[in-house]
């Protein structure tokens, strides 16, 4: 039965768990874990990296998106981690929470590693961007996919006092800052209980509903609301620099149809020209630059995945000058919008 975690705590890690050094899972589910798939057969017979169209959609910036790794209408999932490459910078669309089964995991997050032993669960917001350094065939982790909105369900079971509800509300801002959480489940059966739960979800012959899984993240949750022995550190790692850089980029990302310097500097409280002043130090362009790059890598998009009328496209991206668009679309690309289309439709 999946939720075997109610067996008694006082024999449950002598009986339930490997004794082998840097192993905290059952062996036996353990092996299964362990096998290689076909993504890592690729990287293994020379591939040698990522396939970064198997997790995100996007060309601009490698966001991995819940609904490539989630079934439709899926909240939660489990998904083991790619071993035996490096597996380059990247954010998420929702929360991650990363377990390490048997061996170790290096995390570099702004620069810092992260190195993760068995036992050990690192939570990391959706606004936080690393890479993983490359691991071997012992290094087993499994990651659990959490949509935004599953993972506020929590909320409810979480002391308000508790980092973890301030974790929370940080991961709910739109322009809220990376932050991560590390904490240790060795020592703890209980917790040590439920994680292999979750390992065995992966494993195991039952199939097994949101639902029970959801429950499982949530004692999860609750254990190291309760137990802050468990947790070994938490950071957030923007400035007030990139702080700054984020909120101007997400604008333009968001706003670029309509957005204005004015509109921006009265959102952030700050004077025009200061602004305007900032915007060149951190992002090396000016904001009327930074803004026909948005419009145009839109307009690029809407070309290659759409069959929308070029003249609707140069409304749909910002621009009411049919002429200035097209001109500037020649000197960008040194050819029209219809040339651009009928290339990608030929290739």
């Amino acid at each position: 039965m999946f939720l075997y975690a109610i067996l008694n705590t006082s024999t449950a890690k002598n009986s339930l768990f490997c004794q082998k050094e840097g192993v905290t899972v059952k062996s036996e589910i353990l092996s299964r874990l362990a096998y290689i798939n076909d993504e890592e057969r690729r990287i293994i017979e020379g591939e040698q990296k990522i396939n970064k169209k198997l997790y995100s959609a996007f060309a601009k910036e490698f966001i991995i998106n819940q609904h490539r790794l989630m079934q439709e209408d899926e909240q939660i999932a489990l998904r083991r981690h790619t071993r035996f490459t490096d597996f380059p910078s990247h954010g998420h669309n929702y929360v991650e929470m990363t377990y390490v089964c048997s061996g170790e995991v290096t995390h570099v997050i702004k620069h810092r590693e992260v190195k993760m032993h068995a036992g050990d669960v690192l939570l990391l917001n959706r606004h936080t961007q690393h890479s993983v350094r490359k691991t071997g065939e012992d290094d087993i982790a499994i990651n659990v996919l959490l949509a935004t909105d599953c993972f506020h369900s929590f909320a409810s079971v979480l002391p308000a006092s508790s980092p973890l509800s301030s974790f929370m509300a940080e991961n709910i801002r739109s322009n809220g800052e990376a932050e991560y959480m590390l904490f240790s489940t060795d020592g703890v059966p209980p917790l040590e209980n439920l994680f292999e739960n979750l390992c065995y979800a992966m494993v195991g012959n039952d199939i097994l509903s949101n639902e029970i899984l959801k429950a499982t993240v949530a004692l999860i949750l609750r254990h190291f609301a309760e137990l802050p022995e468990c947790m070994i550190t938490a950071a957030r790692h923007r400035s007030d620099a990139e702080l700054l850089q984020a909120r101007i980029e997400e604008y333009l990302r968001t706003e670029f149809r309509t957005a204005t310097l004015t509109e921006l500097a009265e959102k952030l409280g700050l004077s025009v020209p200061y602004l305007s002043k900032r915007v060149r130090e951190l992002c090396g362009m000016t904001f009327s630059q930074l803004l026909q790059e948005e419009r145009f890598e839109e307009s690029i998009r809407l070309l290659e995945t759409t069959d929308l009328p070029v003249g609707d496209i140069i409304i749909a991206v910002g621009y009411e000058n049919t002429s200035f668009f097209h001109n500037q679309f020649k000197a960008r690309y040194n050819c029209s919008p219809f040339k651009w289309r009928k290339s990608r439709t030929i290739k």
